[in-house]
């Protein structure tokens, strides 16, 4: 396979349009809910080949390419609580929906915007008082299209669904010094990359479970 550049490559634009609403919420906390439009001149794409001819023909050719134009819209949606019941603990949630569209290089039809997860939402309880603070959070996003194979679509690759837990801590015995305490991807979630169907795994990454703890302090 071969991967290389585009020195023809155009720079994306982009015209966005955002409406936002936000309401403010006693004692301390806020909800808000949001709709986004952007129309993008020259979206990129990483898109998949097969070389003709010359010294590597056959290979794998990757390269990034312009499409002519694209959509991308969705809605937005957030929660950000503090719980009077129970001091210094607080609670965040958001969901985002996202559609898109783009025409594909050299005219070839329309796909999806690359990188753009359908559905994404994320979910923390936070709690924050004495010098503590500790926050447990929970991240999710749906599968979205990676590369763009141009000979066949049914052979693009895309990044499977992943959602991952972390967890961090800290207590603070001054302004100055304070320990920590963190662990990621609790739940040993995988990366997966598949090429049309998931029954076809392109790319398998597991990276389990990561622990760090430490001390911080500024001068």
């Amino acid at each position: 396979s071969i991967s290389i550049g585009n020195i023809g490559l155009t720079p994306t634009y982009s015209h966005n349009l955002d409406l936002m609403s936000e309401y403010y919420l006693e004692p301390l906390g806020q909800i808000s809910a949001g709709v986004f439009y952007k129309y993008l001149l020259d979206p990129m794409f990483k898109a998949r080949s097969v070389q003709q001819g010359g010294e590597f023909a056959g290979f794998q050719l990757t390269r990034p390419e312009n499409g002519d134009q694209g959509r991308l819209y969705g809605l937005e949606l957030n929660w950000q609580q503090t719980l009077p019941a129970l001091p210094g603990v607080g609670v965040m949630l958001n969901y985002t929906l996202t559609d898109s569209q783009a025409d594909l290089p050299f005219g070839i039809g329309q796909t999806d915007l690359p990188g753009t997860s359908k559905h994404s939402y994320n979910a923390a309880l936070n709690y924050e008082a004495y010098g503590y603070s500790a926050q447990l959070a929970y991240n999710y996003r749906s599968e979205y299209i990676d590369a763009l194979d141009t000979a066949d679509p049914k052979l693009n690759t895309y990044w499977d669904e992943r959602a991952t837990l972390d967890f961090s801590a800290s207590y603070k015995f001054s302004a100055k010094l304070s320990v920590f305490v963190e662990a990621t991807n609790l739940t040993d979630s995988q990366a997966i990359r598949y090429q049309g169907e998931r029954s076809r795994v392109f790319e398998h990454e597991q990276f389990g479970r990561a622990w760090q703890m430490g001390v911080r302090g500024s001068f």
